[in-house]
């Protein structure tokens, strides 16, 4: 993981690493279960989208949203 970027500085910088890697993993889950002829059952799909819509939503707070309010992440 730390040849492609993998950093533990901070916090911060630690979620955002794992979970730019996560995505990596559940981006190929969602695209081998699409393209998959097995059978699977139906709640699969849904969840692999859900995950992905949530590590962009960490990605984003942990990045963007970290940069313009100051540097600071805003809990709460």
């Amino acid at each position: 993981m730390f040849a492609y970027g993998f950093q533990t500085y901070t916090a911060r910088v630690t979620v955002h690493s794992l979970a730019g890697c996560f995505l990596y993993g559940a981006f190929l889950a969602k695209v081998l279960l699409v393209r998959s002829r097995k059978a699977t059952p139906r709640w699969i799909l849904p969840v692999a989208g859900g995950l992905l819509v949530t590590l962009i939503g960490v990605l984003w707070y942990t990045s963007a949203l970290w940069y313009y309010n100051g540097s600071k992440l805003p809990f709460g």
